[in-house]
């Protein structure tokens, strides 16, 4: 199965989850560049409530076509209990062309099944498999490589 890892990462945790499954797959990857500034504290809370009124962001140019991947999986940071504005905007861009999708996010404390519902907002659809990640117990190398195992798992399942 061909696919593709698309994520978002300000902190580098995200990015961290997703070269890890890359490597773990085989599969292509391609990072999302929110050209908006979210540096600093008065961009965090405006980061944090673009988030939460489920507003999108000017992105870079995406390099990779989803619609020549038989999977895409979506990495996202929680931000307001959302995926980030990077993401949406990515999502509701390529929404047509994405036949499958799988979905991580990391966050401090989020349950992932909190998150599925702005996606499944734009897709129509809930992702084929889901896992996060809590950024304080990616520390912990034996949890998370098990968390990263149980997410290979179910993505062979489909």
């Amino acid at each position: 199965m061909k696919t593709l890892i698309v994520y978002y990462s300000k902190t580098g945790n995200t990015k961290k989850v997703a070269e890890e499954l890359s490597q773990e797959l085989g599969a292509e990857i391609e990072e999302i560049i929110d050209k908006k500034n979210r540096k600093g504290l008065i961009n965090w809370f405006r980061s944090g409530r673009d988030s939460m009124k489920k507003v999108g962001t000017e992105i870079g140019e995406m390099t990779k076509n989803p619609e020549d991947y038989d999977l895409v999986i979506l990495g996202s940071p929680v931000w307001g209990l959302n995926m980030v504005p990077a993401v949406r905007t990515y999502l509701e861009k390529n929404k047509e062309k994405i036949k499958k999708y799988a979905l991580f996010v990391t966050s401090g404390n989020t349950d992932v099944s909190k998150v599925v519902p702005s996606f499944r907002e734009i897709t129509r659809s809930g992702p084929f498999a889901q896992v996060g990640f809590n950024a304080s117990k990616m520390k912990d190398q034996k949890l998370h490589a098990g968390k990263i195992s149980e997410f290979e798992n179910s993505l062979k399942k489909i």
